[in-house]
């Protein structure tokens, strides 16, 4: 497959507008959801927020690997897209989602609620392949690009408090 300059150009400022609302979005769970699972476990006596976490090889791993690249310094900037993303499944809903990770979400009246976890979840499943998609430049599996504009402002939004 070929790009002409006009294609390239044009796919260029695309991809230049989702990346940077996926560096948004991840910047803000980084931020909220790292200090709302802080709050609770210092309200709780856990030791560290990442204690709270569910002990899967993959949440393991990526807190492994996130500590030595960033030599214990603020390693949460060093764990990926997809950690913070499986945060938000099904199963964690009563373990974290009632408990702490609704409070990010200052952006969303009833945040606590099933309904309001059920579209963060599909949200962040959709941010998480879009965020992949435009990583690893697939043009095939290209969405409208206005679907995931929106998909991306509502989860920045929704971590956001609220205006007015």
């Amino acid at each position: 497959m070929s790009f002409g300059p006009q294609m390239y150009e044009f796919y260029l400022k695309r991809y230049a507008e989702i990346y940077f609302l996926v560096g948004k979005l991840e910047l803000l769970l980084r931020i909220h959801i790292v200090a709302t699972l802080r709050d609770f476990a210092q309200k709780y006596s856990y030791g560290e927020w990442h204690q709270l976490i569910p002990n899967t090889p993959q949440n393991k791993e990526a807190i492994a690997a996130a500590k030595i690249a960033s030599r214990g310094l603020d390693f949460e900037s060093f764990l990926p897209f997809s950690f913070w993303r499986h945060l938000f499944r099904r199963e964690y809903f009563a373990g974290l989602w009632v408990p702490s990770l609704h409070l990010a979400f200052l952006g969303i009246p009833n945040a606590a609620t099933k309904a309001s976890f059920k579209i963060v979840c599909r949200n962040m499943k959709r941010a998480n392949n879009i965020r992949n998609r435009v990583a690893h430049f697939n043009l095939i599996n290209a969405g409208d690009h206005e679907e995931e504009i929106a998909t991306l402002l509502w989860l920045i939004n929704a971590m956001e408090e609220p205006s007015g």
